[in-house]
């Protein structure tokens, strides 16, 4: 018994149409495979030598959704050449909403794998406190937004009509706008945090009654705080955070001023006791001050009040701190004089515009400064050319410049006996991206003195806006006015009141409570040292 396959009699397939449809099968079938090996292998292998791995992770992402799309395109073409197949357009149909699905997962994953690894790459790299409060938000939002736009294309593509459904999305956009008032309101607020960015996360902020909380997230609806007195978390709505007024302890530096109230007896020499006081909050290492003084002070004045063994250890770690501390600052003083002398120079040399020679002249000090720095020129291949980048120096080229120099004094702050662990991340985190953004300005600098076409007047400016950030947001503890200031604020006939007022060096630390314990050893030491003294009341 034979049995044969008949198509219904109104289908009449035409030979030639199959023929002319298995031959553009196969032309894209020969097409796909080319551009794969293309761009799977041979591109895959060349962005495998590239620093970034970017296009490497882009290719990765790209390849099953790519395959995908590209022979549901090329079913779709194909088949549309096919009369009998007109009569189905749901074959049509469902190609299409298989190449909406397949983009839609495929622009999803570039987003999450590539384009926010990228900015979150760039916010680390970047001083700006936008990007850290918006990235969250884009990462949380889009990807639901690029799901719910692609599902309905799908369901668009496969002939379902949408006007009902669109009328209905609006007729209930209009209802939950008067349910959600509250909810609608802390969005914005939200985005109006995000937009004047008043803190980053991370940050220490007091709150309005008192307390000192850190900055872990802010979300759609409620920003998320952590309470650093009473170990908890708190969600606070974003239109009730906007409404308050907000100390940040953390800006414009980490570097926190406090104050504390010591009484003396009527008849002491204010002179010997102000100078007394000014030695001993010097010697404590934590504290800011003349680095100098403070060599001078520490073995003198620091942690007889305490326990012994913990006043050594902490005077040997102090010393060798405040020892790589000052090489830091001499090679930042150094580094910023050059960069005042190469703005002068450049000030003279740009009225009229800059020749080669001047040019020349210029970028020959710049490189001076950057060797200073611990960088120097190399040349990486992109492409056919060859383009002059600014690296680090390795080895021992290295050795007394100012990259290398940081590094060493803050892994000996790393062995402050005070430290918690999670404070050995805190501190290399935030010193490594410090480092980042010295060499990312100084290479955009680097571009510009190579091809100053155009703002060859304002070499200058570019040269002062370095200078500043050094001194302001690199290392700020280096200003006088940053020294430890006492005061007499009352005077009666049982004695007077001097104010002592002194910088901490970062209130990060120590889970945020390193300047509560600064403070009360700072006191301590100040009631011994007086006590000894006959000072104190």
């Amino acid at each position: 018994m034979v049995f044969r396959l008949t198509l219904p009699q109104a289908i009449q397939v035409n030979p030639e149409e199959v023929n002319a449809l298995l031959q553009d099968l196969g032309i894209a079938a020969g097409v796909i495979f080319v551009l794969y090996i293309f761009f799977f292998f041979i591109l895959r292998f060349w962005f495998r030598r590239l620093r970034n791995d970017l296009p490497l992770v882009s290719l990765s992402v790209s390849r099953l959704p790519s395959v995908i799309v590209a022979i549901a395109i090329s079913l779709k073409i194909a088949l549309s050449k096919l009369e009998f197949l007109k009569t189905y357009p749901w074959i049509q149909n469902i190609l299409s909403a298989a190449i909406a699905i397949s983009i839609t997962f495929w622009l999803a994953r570039l987003f999450t794998k590539v384009i926010i690894y990228a900015l979150k790459k760039f916010a680390e790299q970047s001083e700006a406190m936008w990007d850290d409060v918006l990235i969250p938000i884009l990462e949380t939002i889009l990807p639901v937004i690029i799901y719910l736009v692609g599902g309905l294309i799908t369901i668009q593509s496969l002939g379902i009509d949408l006007t009902g459904l669109w009328v209905a999305i609006g007729g209930i956009s209009f209802i939950l706008g008067f349910a959600l008032q509250d909810i609608l309101a802390n969005f914005t607020s939200g985005l109006v945090l995000l937009i004047d960015t008043p803190f980053r996360f991370g940050d220490v902020i007091a709150l309005p009654d008192g307390s000192s909380a850190i900055i872990k997230k802010i979300g759609l609806r409620v920003t998320q705080m952590y309470i650093i007195d009473t170990h908890c978390d708190i969600y606070i709505p974003n239109g009730q955070l906007q409404g308050q007024q907000l100390t940040n302890l953390s800006r414009p530096t980490f570097h926190y001023y406090y104050a504390l109230n010591i009484p003396l007896k009527a008849d002491v020499d204010p002179a010997r006791a102000i100078s007394l006081m000014e030695s001993v909050v010097l010697a404590h290492p934590d504290t800011l001050g003349d680095i100098d003084r403070k060599l001078e002070c520490l073995h003198k004045y620091y942690g007889f009040s305490g326990t012994k063994l913990n006043a050594d250890r902490k005077r040997e770690n102090g010393q060798q701190r405040l020892i790589a501390e000052k090489a830091v600052n001499i090679q930042l003083d150094k580094i910023e004089k050059s960069f005042e002398v190469l703005s002068q120079k450049i000030g003279v040399l740009e009225e009229g515009g800059l020749d080669m020679n001047e040019i020349r002249s210029i970028q020959v000090d710049f490189l001076e400064i950057c060797d200073t720095v611990g960088l120097e020129v190399q040349a990486e291949r992109t492409g056919r050319r060859r383009q002059a980048r600014l690296e680090e120096m390795q080895g021992e080229m290295a050795t007394n410049k100012l990259i290398l120099l940081v590094r060493t004094w803050y892994e000996l702050w790393l062995k402050d006996p005070d430290l918690m662990r999670e404070d050995k991340e805190i501190l290399p985190r935030e010193w490594e991206q410090k480092l980042n953004l010295l060499k990312s300005k100084l290479n955009k600098l680097f571009a510009k003195l190579n091809d100053p076409s155009g703002e060859e007047t304002r070499l200058d400016d570019a040269i002062a806006v370095i200078r500043r950030w050094l001194r302001e947001e690199f290392k700020s503890s280096r200003n006088e006015w940053q020294d430890p200031k006492i005061w007499v604020n009352e005077i009666d006939l049982s004695g007077r009141v001097l104010e002592v007022k002194f910088f901490v060096d970062d209130i990060k630390l120590e889970h945020c409570l390193r300047g509560n314990r600064i403070q009360s050893e700072v006191n301590r030491d100040l009631n011994w040292q007086l006590r000894d003294a006959y000072l104190y009341t």
